[in-house]
């Protein structure tokens, strides 16, 4: 179940929509503001979003859904080049946020259109009781 879906554009601070995510999963599913888990589903929106920004030179759509599994985060872009996992370097800051996405989620790819892309990562997360309105 779609929980929140929204646009962003290439020079879009991430920090609102990490509150709308923050705010959509408090609300939304069973969870207290400051459970563990939600941190690592921010640190995922921002990794992700950020990504779209550096690599594509576009924006994108993030859609976080509710599953029996846990949480999907989904961003799509208009570029069709796939991330990579990188070795980090001790040269460069960057470079180790699919690293991050890697250890904390359940699992993470990409799907491929023929002129987009859309990754996504599976957090783990106590999805136990979903409300149930509209998405916003």
């Amino acid at each position: 179940m779609i929980i929140l879906r929204a646009s962003f554009g290439r020079d879009d601070p991430v920090s609102p929509l990490r509150r709308r995510v923050k705010a959509v999963l408090t609300e939304r599913i069973d969870a207290a503001a400051d459970d563990a888990w939600i941190d690592d589903a921010l640190v995922t929106v921002s990794e992700l979003v950020q990504n779209v920004g550096q690599h594509t030179g576009s924006g994108g759509e993030l859609t976080v859904s509710a599953t029996p599994d846990g949480v999907l985060i989904e961003v799509t872009d208009a570029a069709a080049t796939p991330p990579r996992l990188r070795q980090p370097d001790s040269r460069h800051a960057g470079g180790r946020g699919l690293l991050l996405i890697d250890a904390m989620s359940l699992a993470w790819g990409t799907r491929h259109r023929d002129d987009s892309k859309t990754v996504w990562a599976l957090m783990p997360a106590p999805v136990l009781a979903v409300q149930s309105r509209s998405p916003r």
